[in-house]
């Protein structure tokens, strides 16, 4: 069986992005001093889950037919139009 590898998260503390992933393996055998350096201004979060993506956009081509023109008076037009909002859900509790 496959052991389970653990990671570590470094992120910088003044900008907030995301320096780099290392394998904890690699964290562990480091020098003291390299560990000392290595946590300066920065913060080390030990990583538990893999974050997959919520939303998925996928870009289709269609062929243009007749030239399209944009002007003002189409994009005042749809700016005038009010926007359908959807209606709020309620949730009623049922009492027996």
């Amino acid at each position: 069986m496959a052991e389970k590898q653990h990671f570590v998260q470094i992120v910088d503390m003044e900008s907030g992005k995301i320096d780099r992933i290392v394998n904890l393996n690699e964290i562990e055998a480091m020098s003291p001093e390299d560990k000392l350096a290595l946590s300066k201004n920065k913060n080390l979060f030990v990583v538990t889950h893999r974050l997959q993506p919520i939303v998925k956009v996928e870009l289709k081509k269609t062929l243009i037919s007749e030239p399209i023109q944009f002007d003002d008076s189409q994009k005042k037009a749809e700016e005038s139009k009010p926007e359908a909002k959807p209606a709020a859900k309620t949730k009623a509790s049922k009492k027996s």
